[in-house]
Parts: C-alpha cells; sequence; structure tokens
C-alpha cells in the first residue's frame, strides 16, 4: 500500500514538473526590472499593488495617472524626470513628450505591454486596470521584501489545534487548514532563523557604537524578535499544544476507515481525481503535521543559539569599540612617542624604562607543535591493580533465570516451524493466496507475519509471488493484506 502511494504520489510531482514557467506567466514579464529605469518600474508597481488592495476589483485608469503624476513629481529624482534617461531606456518613447502626465501614462502603457497589468473598456469608453493572479502573487512577495515583513507568530499553533480538535476535526477540509498553519508557522520561523543571521553579519561591519546601539534596539529588537516570538517561548509555547496536536494526528493516522470515507469525499468535491490521490493528500498532510511538531524544536535550538551569539556578539562589538578601540590606540600612541624620545636621549640600545615595561612585557614563549611528529612526554600513572571481589549467585535465582531462559527459547518461532506450518497450509494445494490464510486467532496472525519474514531466507522452503505493493483489503476495507500468494520452492522451480 505504501509503496502504490509512493507512486502516486511520484507521478503526480512528475505531471507537476513537466509544466512549463513561461506558460503560466508571459516571456518578457522581468524585462521591465532590468535597466536604468528598475528602481522606478518596482516603485510605480507596487504603488499599483497598494492602490490595488484598496478597491474592490478593478482601478480607473485616469486614478492610475494621477497617481504616476503624483509620485514623480514628490519623488526628487531629476533623473527620472529626464527625457533622455527615458530614451535609453527605451528608444520607442516619444522625447519630445516632456509632460508628466505624458510620461505617467507611457509608463503605464509600458506596464500593459509587458502584462504586468490588464487594461479593459468600460460601456462609457473608460478604461478601467486590473492585476492579474501572476502579477499580484509576485508583487505581494515584493512588497514583503520591501517592508520587512514578518509573520505573526501569535494563534498559528493555536489555529492548527483548534482545527484538529474542533467539532469538525475529522474532516478534511480542517486537517488541509491544519497542514497550511503549520507550513506557514515553519515558514516564519525559517526565516526568523536567516533574519537573525544576516543582522549578525550586518551588526560586525558597524564600527559606530551610535549604530550598533540603534541596530540592537530600534531595528533587532522591534523587527526581528519583538513580541510575537517571545509569547511563541512564552504564553503560547509550542510544548502547550504539541502533545494534543500529536494525539489527534494519531488518531487520524489510524482510523483507515475515516481517511477512506475522506477520499471519497474529496473525490466528490472535486478535491481529488481518485480516492488514491486523496488518500495520499491525506497521509501526506498528516505526516507533514508530524514531523513539523517532532522536529520544531531544532529550529527552535537554532533560533536561540543564534540569537545569543547575536547578544554576545553585539555586547563584544560594543566593548571593543567604546573601551578598546580608542582607548588602546591612543595608549600605544603614548607608549611609542615616550620610546621614541628615550631612543634619542639614551640611544636605542638600552632597556625600556619600567613604568613600560609595566604595560608591555616582552618575552619568551614556548608552545607545543602541534605538526611535530615528536608528541611530548607525559607522567605515566603507576597502576595499582585491586583484586576483584567474586560475587556468589544464589542456586535459586540461577535455576530462575535458565527457566525463563529455556521458556524463551521454546516460543521463538523458526524457519523449520513456518515451513511445517506452510506445508499444512499447502496441503493438497499448488498455492494459497495470503488473503485466504486463517487469521482467526492471535497465533495466526504471529505465523503470518513469520511466513512474511522469513520468505526470503535460503532455509525457506516456499516463496511469496505476486505484484509487490497491491493490497488486498478484508472485513469491509477495515484489514489490509499484501497480495501475494504462497508457492512451495520446489514447486515453482519444476
Amino acid at each position: 500500500m505504501t509503496q502504490m502511494m509512493n507512486d502516486q504520489t511520484f507521478k503526480a510531482a512528475n505531471n507537476r514538473s513537466d509544466s512549463n514557467l513561461f506558460a503560466q506567466i508571459p516571456e518578457n514579464l522581468f524585462s521591465i526590472l532590468a535597466g536604468p529605469l528598475k528602481e522606478l518600474h518596482a516603485s510605480l508597481l507596487l504603488l499599483i499593488y497598494d492602490q490595488y488592495r484598496r478597491t474592490i476589483y478593478t482601478i480607473p485608469r485616469e486614478t492610475l495617472i494621477g497617481l504616476f503624476c503624483e509620485y514623480l513629481e514628490t519623488s526628487g529624482s531629476e533623473e527620472l524626470l529626464s527625457a533622455q534617461c527615458f530614451a535609453e531606456e527605451d528608444e520607442e518613447i516619444d522625447q519630445t513628450a516632456y509632460s508628466i502626465r505624458d510620461r505617467s501614462a507611457q509608463m503605464l502603457r509600458k506596464f500593459i505591454d509587458a502584462q504586468w497589468v490588464i487594461q479593459e473598456q468600460n460601456p462609457d469608453y473608460t478604461f478601467k486596470i486590473s492585476l492579474p493572479d501572476y502579477s499580484l502573487l509576485l508583487l505581494e512577495t515584493l512588497d514583503k521584501i520591501r517592508t520587512g515583513y514578518r509573520m505573526e507568530f501569535r494563534g498559528r499553533i493555536l489555529s492548527v489545534y483548534q482545527n484538529l480538535t474542533g467539532e469538525d476535526n475529522m474532516s478534511y477540509v480542517a486537517l488541509q487548514q491544519a497542514q497550511e498553519s503549520t507550513a506557514e508557522l515553519i515558514k516564519g520561523l525559517t526565516s526568523l532563523n536567516h533574519s537573525i543571521k544576516k543582522y549578525t553579519e550586518k551588526l560586525l561591519q558597524f564600527n559606530d557604537p551610535h549604530k550598533i546601539i540603534s541596530q540592537i534596539f530600534d531595528e533587532y529588537q522591534t523587527q526581528i524578535l519583538g513580541e510575537q516570538y517571545y509569547r511563541l517561548k512564552t504564553s503560547e509555547n509550542i510544548s502547550k499544544y504539541r502533545t494534543g496536536i500529536l494525539s489527534r494526528v494519531k488518531e487520524w493516522q489510524f482510523n483507515r476507515v475515516e481517511i477512506v470515507n475522506q477520499a471519497r469525499r474529496m473525490v466528490e468535491e472535486k478535491q481529488a481525481q481518485s480516492s488514491i490521490e486523496g488518500e495520499n493528500k491525506i497521509y501526506g498532510w498528516l505526516d507533514y503535521i508530524e514531523e513539523s511538531f517532532t522536529g520544531m524544536d531544532e529550529i527552535l535550538s537554532e533560533i536561540d543559539r543564534r540569537n545569543k551569539q547575536y547578544a554576545r556578539s553585539a555586547v563584544e562589538k560594543l566593548r571593543f569599540q567604546l573601551q578598546q578601540g580608542r582607548g588602546v590606540e591612543q595608549h600605544l600612541v603614548t607608549l611609542l612617542r615616550h620610546l621614541s624620545s628615550e631612543a634619542r636621549q639614551n640611544g636605542e640600545r638600552s632597556g625600556a624604562p619600567e613604568e613600560v615595561s609595566r604595560s608591555i612585557n616582552i618575552f619568551p614563549q614556548q608552545t607545543v607543535d602541534e605538526l611535530s611528529v615528536k608528541m611530548p612526554a607525559r607522567n605515566k600513572k603507576s597502576h595499582n591493580p585491586q583484586p576483584l571481589k567474586l560475587v556468589e549467585i544464589d542456586q535459586n535465582i540461577r535455576t530462575g533465570k535458565l527457566r525463563r531462559f529455556q521458556e524463551r527459547v521454546r516460543e521463538e518461532v523458526t524457519v523449520d516451524d513456518i515451513n511445517l506450518y506452510v506445508d499444512t497450509l499447502l496441503e493438497g494445494k499448488e498455492s494459497l493466496p495470503l488473503s485466504e490464510s486463517p487469521l482467526q486467532t492471535r497465533d495466526h496472525w504471529v505465523k503470518l507475519i513469520y511466513i512474511l519474514l522469513y520468505s526470503r531466507s535460503r532455509r525457506a522452503r516456499y516463496q511469496l509471488t505476486g505484484t509487490r505493493g497491491s493490497t488486498v483489503y478484508l472485513d469491509n476495507g477495515k484489514i489490509g493484506l499484501p497480495a501475494l500468494t504462497i508457492v512451495k520452492r520446489d514447486n515453482k522451480k519444476g
């Protein structure tokens, strides 16, 4: 069954990978984000995005042109307003169009031609502007990068817990929402981990104490960590909800009947093409949630480690700049000037004054060469052996342990035992499917497991044939067995 699921998942992944990226977006979409006007283009596109979020569906064309004019007038950059800059960017732009409104209209036409925006005509012959889905997603990502968006961790774990423990907790919709919230939480923690590393590297480049303090309190504490991460470590700690979440995941995984029902419902609601695909999605969501919350301590420990590293680097950097940097430099300059005056008066070969020797001591040092073949001598400790005290074991204890060992040996199921059991099953038969073997008692199930385990042994007088990965369901789908058949090895060879 697992092999079949993996095959289906692999095929679905191959189908997704065959799709061409530029079959979904225009080929020259990113061309306007290169060249001398890339910053202006990006600013105007994000201006459209900000306005689009405030509207219900579309934006009047005149509204955008007015926004462009206002931006160009207040940008304060003469280069952006020069006709020469526009001419270098695109030779087809009319260099005689010097009015800001004409240039704004030209910029909007460039976005329409590159298909970042779509222009449609209203019945009253006015035009409206809308954003296609790919453009909206790209601009949303660019806006988050520009503004330094940080995800609010508050409520993410609670959302996963409520979806898995609410009234509709055994619905595939609730499970999917729990998986999406888990993915967002992991993505936010990963982003936070990389941001701390970036700020640590940025901190080491500062030499001004004021800039170091500003980054620590104005940027790092407010924009990187903030209250949301501290809530994640205190009042909304993951350990508070993890046990309940993993418990519900286990209930899902062992409820085979409900998974089949939800997969069938996904097919009915057009969320999956087949029941097998639906089951694969459900098992994939459950595995992702389980692995995420089981291994979440690792990324949290990494974040804590990077946070401590940042704090240590900030303290050392600030201490160096305030105490060590300029102070030691001035101290050395004073000492060198004093030595220079002493050398001029008494000669260069005279000894250093006592007050200088107290500050700078020069003396020979000997260290162990790590690359040397000869190891340094070590004192060998004398060994003083002590006699061992022989402890006599009580005869009753020895007899009891021996009896228990003999019982375990008698209970052990060997290959010969399974061979005799298979001979009994195949008495008068050429073969027997596993699904037709006796399954009434616990001993039958144990022997069925040993049949599967010993089937590849050289001492086994039988073997299993059939398609690996196929499954036969019994008792209305509650029991699943491999679709394999028991065949005597001698008969198969003949």
